[in-house]
C-alpha cells in the first residue's frame, strides 16, 4: 500500500515522497516534503507576467526542481515524455504494475473529481498513479484527494499540460524509482545552494516576464492600482500562503545549512508576506504593496548573501 500525504499545495515534492515511500523507502530515509520543497529550489526565486499581471513566488519550473530534488537526493528514476495517447497509456499502464508513477504536470482544469475543476484551467498539477484499470486510473492527488478516479479521457487532456508555460512537451510521467546512492542532508544541501543562487538571480528581463527584485516592484505597483479579481483570488487563495509556508522551510534548510544570515532573511519574508493576508482580505491593496515592496527589500538582501554560494 502507498500511503497517502498531501491536503496542501506542495502538489509535486508530496508526489514525489509518496512515490518513493511506495518504491521501498523507510520514512526515515527520505526527507520530509518541505526538505524535498527545497531541494527542488521551488522556493527560491520571484516570476512577474506582464500579460496577466501575476506573480509566482518561486522558481517558476518544477519539472526541473523535481529533476533537480531526485539526482540531489541520490535516486534515479524513469523519465519519460511525448508520443500519442496510445504510447503515453501503454508506458502508463506497464509503469504502474511496477510501482507508483508520478505524473504531471497535469492540468488541473481536467481533473474533473475535482469539486472546483472547471475554474482551475491552466493551472499545473502532479499526482501519484497508483492502479491503471480498463477504462479509469486510479490516483493519489496530494491536493486532498485519496484513490480518486479519473477516466482516460480527463487523464489525457490534462497530462497533455497545453496551457503549462514550462513545459512544451506532453505526458510526463516519472516511475521506477530506485536509490542510487546514500546522501547526507548536509550533502544534499552544499549541493542545492547553487541552484538556490541562480534561482533568485534569475531575471528573463521582459518585456512578458520578469524575475528577481523587479518583479515583486512591479506587482506592488499593480497593487497600488486596479487590481484585477483574478489577481486578488491567485494571491489571497495560493500564493501568498504558499510563499509564506516556501520561506518557513526554506528558513529552517539554511539554518540547517549553516547559512544564518540568508536564514534570518527568509524567516522575515515569511512574516511579511505573512501579514499581507488579512489587509489582502479587505482589500486594502495599498498596504499589501508596501509589505511587498519590504519583501523586494529582503530579497535583494539574500540575493547579495547567496552571491557566495
Amino acid at each position: 500500500m502507498i500511503p497517502f500525504v498531501g491536503s496542501s499545495d506542495y502538489c509535486y515534492v508530496n508526489s514525489l515522497y509518496m512515490s518513493l515511500l511506495g518504491s521501498g523507502a523507510t520514512p526515515d530515509q527520505v526527507p520530509l516534503p518541505g526538505f524535498l520543497e527545497c531541494l527542488t529550489t521551488m522556493p527560491f526565486g520571484n516570476t512577474y507576467f506582464t500579460s496577466t499581471k501575476l506573480v509566482l513566488f518561486d522558481g517558476f519550473d518544477p519539472d526541473q526542481g523535481l529533476t533537480r530534488a531526485i539526482e540531489t537526493l541520490g535516486w534515479t528514476c524513469q523519465l519519460e515524455r511525448g508520443g500519442n495517447e496510445q504510447e503515453a497509456l501503454r508506458r502508463l499502464r506497464t509503469a504502474s504494475q511496477r510501482g507508483p508513477v508520478l505524473l504531471g504536470p497535469l492540468d488541473l482544469g481536467h481533473l474533473r473529481y475535482h469539486p472546483n475543476y472547471a475554474f482551475l484551467g491552466g493551472a499545473d498539477h502532479f499526482v501519484v498513479a497508483l492502479e491503471v484499470s480498463q477504462d479509469y486510473v486510479l490516483v493519489h492527488d496530494p491536493k486532498g484527494f485519496p484513490y480518486a478516479t479519473l477516466p482516460f479521457d480527463d487523464l489525457l487532456q490534462a497530462w497533455r499540460a497545453e496551457r503549462i508555460p514550462y513545459i512544451d512537451e506532453t505526458y510526463t510521467m516519472r516511475s521506477d524509482f530506485h536509490p542510487r546512492e546514500t546522501v547526507s542532508r548536509k550533502a544534499m544541501i552544499a549541493r542545492t545552494l547553487p541552484y538556490i543562487r541562480g534561482n533568485v538571480q534569475r531575471d528573463p528581463g521582459g518585456p512578458e516576464v520578469y524575475g528577481g527584485v523587479r518583479a515583486l516592484h512591479m506587482l506592488a505597483q499593480t497593487l497600488r492600482a486596479e487590481v484585477p479579481e483574478h489577481l486578488a483570488a491567485h494571491l489571497l487563495y495560493f500564493a501568498i500562503p504558499l510563499a509564506v509556508r516556501r520561506n518557513l522551510d526554506a528558513q529552517a534548510f539554511l539554518a540547517e545549512g549553516n547559512q544564518p544570515e540568508a536564514a534570518a532573511l527568509l524567516e522575515r519574508q515569511a512574516r511579511l508576506l505573512g501579514q499581507a493576508q488579512y489587509p489582502g482580505v479587505q482589500h486594502s491593496w495599498s498596504e499589501v504593496a508596501a509589505l511587498i515592496d519590504q519583501v523586494a527589500d529582503v530579497e535583494g538582501r539574500f540575493i547579495a548573501v547567496s552571491a557566495s554560494w
